[in-house]
């Protein structure tokens, strides 16, 4: 597999955390990371804060997604300096929660203060670099409402 730095890997997760995920949010997606390298991601999930990990998902298990425009070495920058200043934040349980009750109960989508999950991350990585994904606001978002984003297109 071809992956670029800043390419999306969206998980198709089957623990009962990422179906009920899946669920609700009415997509085969349950988490996304952020592609370092070819061997390399940052991500966070409910087990773990911000981090750099090996690239362990199986192909059969994501979908890659990138960025549709080119990235000035500014945006670049300013995306890998996102990364870094969030590495070790924990993970946000309370966004990913009333994210749910938002799209099940319309009740507003909240953030616990200094930390952050896997959507937050990729949405505030590309809002740090002037690019906004979606429509909504800065973090309120799921896997998703990203993959829908006419700014990213599937290549695997």
């Amino acid at each position: 597999m071809n992956l670029k730095r800043f390419d999306l890997l969206f998980v198709r997760g089957s623990s009962p955390l990422a179906r009920l995920i899946q669920g609700v949010t009415n997509s085969p997606y349950s988490h996304v990371a952020i592609v370092l390298d070819e061997y390399h991601i940052a991500e966070t999930d409910w087990r773990f804060p911000l981090q750099w990990n090996h690239n362990s998902y199986p192909p059969k298990q994501i979908d890659v997604y990138r960025y549709r425009g080119e990235l000035e070495s500014w945006q670049e920058e300013a995306m890998t300096g996102f990364i870094r200043k969030h590495i070790g934040t924990p993970y946000d349980f309370w966004q990913t929660n009333t994210n749910g009750l938002y799209l099940l109960t319309g009740v507003p989508i909240q953030d616990a203060p200094d930390r952050i999950n896997c959507s937050e991350t990729v949405d505030g990585m590309f809002a740090a670099a002037g690019i906004n994904l979606t429509p909504d606001a800065i973090g309120k978002v799921s896997p998703a409402d990203l993959v829908k984003s006419s700014k990213l297109q599937k290549i695997a």
